[in-house]
């Protein structure tokens, strides 16, 4: 044989395990979260909020507004189809069939024929007729071209070598599967012969299942005696451990047949499965020497062992990652009822058989599969028959369970290529097999469409929940009530639930629940516990609850929050930072596309309410970053008037009021809040005219909130109106630190003041007349002034140094149409000193040119 070929192969079959185990592994951690991903719904919820900008009437007075705060339920996508799995399962079933195929061409004459049955089963489960090619022609076709070739290796020319049998049987399976792929009319053809063909691998799986299912009971009986110098004592050891063992796999019986509660960390039907195949690969040459299986049986260890523990590992990883809750099942009961019979009967055999030798201290565990023919060979008949008598005490629940994995592959592939109607046919006859089916009734409740089946989810959801703990179902029960409306069944649903108790998605939907029905410590309570695989949503929730019952207890400082770049809980922190005045640092990570979500959306606004807020221009250059994209245009109205208040809070009153008359202009029919916005903020200025007009404009556009009902009643018993807008203090430092400054520093400083706020006349016009006597262009005054009056057209001091900056700048039409303005304001004489001045300044502007 060529050594060279017989340890590739060797190293394929270990490579081929050691993936599966790794794919089972990242099966085990993942779970289903890949096929059914969880996922967050957002709730906002607006919260009034007083904006206080004075004391009117000895009460607090300002602007009420409405901040958002987001709650969060977790709930469940789409249901996913997943190609790879299949693809990855098809592989590994395939390499079995290769290397199984391969190695019994090795195998004596009887060995030969008991293997080639089993495969040749494995073919007719394949279905391939469901293809609609030359049925049964090319089922036929396969099962002879199988047996000709491994006959021929195996009697006819036994002296091939190993390189040319796998060539040739390499050809054998391309040539089908070339076949099956170009011969059908139809998508997915490998699929297709997977799903209908899944009973096949199953037999594998089983029959080596069966194969190992004792082998755990032998690694015991050789650790607890190969080192003892004495047999009794590793008797003794045997007789502790072995029983605990066989105990312990009756309580996972018992606790799959529900007639237990009973949850092991880390004990399972699969922890079961992975210790019998190392125990199974090392102890695989001396019970093979008994079985009956001649020729050369290391290839069957070294070769075909590997690729079954592969195959059998990656149908539990596929069942695992695409929810295929009745293949688990049916493998792990194969597993359970299995290593119950093996493990029992093994562990009385050896306690029999071996009592005497062990208490004349002599090393047996050599012999175990050995010892008298006729009893090892009665106990593995006595195992088999209760396997068998497991089938039959379960009803034939594995088998059924199985069939139902079949229908539910069928299905989901049924709908992966949009044929509605046959997923249905599907999934109701995998109903049919298994009640419980995890899959299907999700799927059925998730397709629901007429009225009927909508009446059925419910029960479909209660039939998954009875086959066992699942958080997810629970989730989509409970959310099921919610979506009704029905908020008694919403709580109880998650309050008496098993899920509660270990999961965190279910533990914070039952605080939302409390929440809802105003058990805030309960809602507390729950929040807290599901810190944990839930702790974002969480922790925004937490944030959330302590905004509404800020006004009885202030818990916030309490909390040590993880996930403080969370969206979510930056949005909640900062309404509960406006509503206590307290500052909060301002953090955002802006998009690249541009592309604005309503919690950024949110977020932003939230922030632009602070009036303790330093980083006002980092917030204002995110709103200006999103507003640069067109397709935020539909928010555009919504920041506008964040950006309104952000100014107003931080002190820039002109860049305010004019953000404000923008929001005003861009639907003049829905101005009424901003106009509500405006009298308040005139108010706060000193201007009692422009707040009286502002109240009359909000109500033409059928504003008529109560703030403003409010605002309107107070002002009727204002007796001492001293409001003024004062920024000379401002003015006052610029000066101060004029010393310090360069000229531009100067100038720019001058300019930001002059910007500020224009209902303080005097010190716009005082900032304007020290810029003027700077070299600085008349241009920058003219715009200086013209903005000023942009949101102080009721100034006549401000329309008369425009006037004479219109002279400066020879922009004699807006000087006329200035003066206009001006002789609706002020008295005749002031009007005609005004002009007077205006067009000696033109003259002289005029003189001067000439000369």
């Amino acid at each position: 044989m060529n050594s060279t070929t017989f340890n590739f192969l060797k190293y394929l079959s270990l490579t081929l395990a050691a993936l599966a185990v790794i794919w089972f592994g990242y099966a085990w951690f993942v779970g289903d979260e890949l096929t059914l991903p969880w996922q967050v719904e957002s709730t906002f919820k607006t919260r009034p909020f007083l904006l206080e900008y004075f004391q009117i009437n000895g009460k607090p007075g300002g602007v009420m507004v409405d901040q958002l705060i987001s709650w969060q339920k977790f709930r469940t996508g789409e249901l996913q189809y997943l190609v790879w799995p299949e693809k990855v399962l098809l592989i590994s079933i395939v390499a079995v069939l290769v290397l199984g195929t391969l190695s019994i061409t090795y195998l004596d004459r009887l060995s030969y024929f008991i293997f080639s049955g089993i495969v040749v089963f494995c073919f007719i489960q394949l279905r391939l007729e469901e293809l609609g090619v030359a049925d049964p022609y090319l089922s036929y076709g396969l099962i002879g071209a199988f047996l000709l070739l491994t006959y021929y290796f195996q009697a006819i020319n036994k002296k091939v070598s190993v390189l040319i049998r796998l060539i040739a049987i390499l050809l054998l399976y391309l040539t089908f599967g070339l076949l099956v792929n170009f011969l059908p009319n139809m998508d997915y053809p490998n699929l297709v012969v997977l799903s209908f063909g899944m009973v096949g691998p199953l037999l594998w799986t089983t029959l080596f299942i069966i194969f190992i299912a004792g082998d755990n009971i032998f690694s015991l009986f050789k650790l607890t005696t190969q080192g003892e110098s004495k047999g009794k004592n590793g008797l003794l050891h045997f007789g502790i451990i072995g029983f605990v063992y066989v105990i312990l796999v009756s309580l996972l019986f018992m606790e799959k047949n529900e007639d237990i509660e009973l949850n092991l960390y880390l004990i399972e039907p699969s922890t079961l499965l992975i210790a019998s195949m190392i125990s199974g690969y090392f102890c695989f040459d001396p019970k093979i020497k008994t079985i009956n299986v001649s020729g050369d049986t290391f290839v069957l260890k070294d070769w075909l062992y590997p690729a079954l523990c592969a195959m059998t590992l990656g149908v539990l990883a596929y069942a695992e990652i695409t929810a295929n809750s009745s293949l688990k099942d049916a493998i792990e009961w194969v597993i359970l009822i299995s290593h119950l019979a093996f493990g029992a009967g093994f562990f009385v055999y050896a306690l029999i058989n071996f009592t005497p030798a062990l208490f004349q201290n002599l090393q047996v565990w050599h012999i175990f599969f050995q010892g008298p023919r006729t009893p090892m060979l009665t106990v593995r008949l006595f195992c088999i028959i209760m396997v068998v008598g497991g089938f039959l005490y379960l009803e034939y629940r594995p088998y059924y369970m199985a069939k139902s994995g079949q229908y539910t592959m069928l299905a989901s592939l049924a709908e992966h290529i949009d044929n509605d109607l046959l997923a249905d046919q599907y999934h109701k006859q995998s109903n049919y097999f298994e009640f419980y089916n995890y899959r299907s009734n999700y799927a059925l409740a998730q397709k629901a469409k007429t009225e009927k089946e909508k009446e059925e989810i419910q029960e479909r959801l209660v039939a998954i929940l009875r086959g066992g703990d699942n958080p997810k179902a629970r989730v989509a029960y409970s959310n099921h009530f919610d979506e009704k409306g029905d908020l008694y069944r919403t709580l109880s649903s998650l309050m008496y639930s098993k899920e509660v108790e270990y999961d965190d998605k279910v533990q914070n939907n039952l605080g939302l629940a409390h929440y809802k029905y105003q058990n805030y410590d309960s809602a507390f309570k729950y929040f807290r516990e599901s810190l944990g695989g839930g702790a974002f949503v969480s922790e925004g929730n937490l944030a959330a609850l302590n905004y509404d019952v800020a006004a009885q207890v202030d818990f916030d400082t309490t909390i040590n929050y993880e996930y403080q770049d969370n969206i979510h809980l930056k949005l909640n922190r900062q309404a509960l930072a406006n509503a206590q005045g307290q500052s909060l640092p301002f953090s955002i990570e802006l998009r690249s596309d541009t592309l604005l979500t309503r919690e950024q959306l949110f977020y932003l606004y939230n922030a632009a309410l602070s009036r303790q807020r330093e980083d006002w221009k980092i917030v204002d250059d995110a709103i200006q970053y999103y507003q640069s994209n067109p397709k935020n245009a539909v928010y555009n109205t919504f920041l506008l008037t964040a950006q309104s208040f952000l100014y107003y809070n931080s002190g820039q009153v002109n860049k305010g009021f004019r953000t404000l008359e923008s929001v005003i202009s861009s639907n003049l029919s829905a101005a009424g809040f901003p106009y509500y916005i405006k009298a308040a903020w005139a108010f706060d200025q000193g201007q009692s005219d422009l707040t009286v007009e502002s109240i009359n404009n909000a109500k033409k556009r059928g504003f008529d909130a109560e703030p403003l009902n409010e605002f309107m009643e107070d002002l009727k018993f204002v007796t001492d109106f001293d409001r003024t807008a004062d920024i000379s203090q401002q003015l006052k430092e610029v000066q101060a630190e004029k010393a310090e400054l360069s000229e531009a520093e100067y100038q720019q400083a001058l300019m930001r003041v002059a910007e500020t706020n224009a209902f303080d006349v005097n010190t716009t016009l005082k900032a304007i007349e020290l810029l003027n006597q700077t070299e600085i262009d008349s241009q920058v005054e003219y715009d200086l002034l013209r903005e000023a009056l942009e949101v102080n057209r009721k100034s006549t001091d401000l329309w008369e140094a425009y006037i004479y900056s219109c002279a400066k700048n020879n922009f004699t039409a807006f000087g006329e149409t200035a003066l206009d303005q001006l002789s609706g304001l002020a008295d005749q004489q002031k009007v005609a000193e005004v002009r007077s001045e205006f067009e000696r300044i033109l003259e002289e502007k005029t003189t001067f040119q000439i000369r």
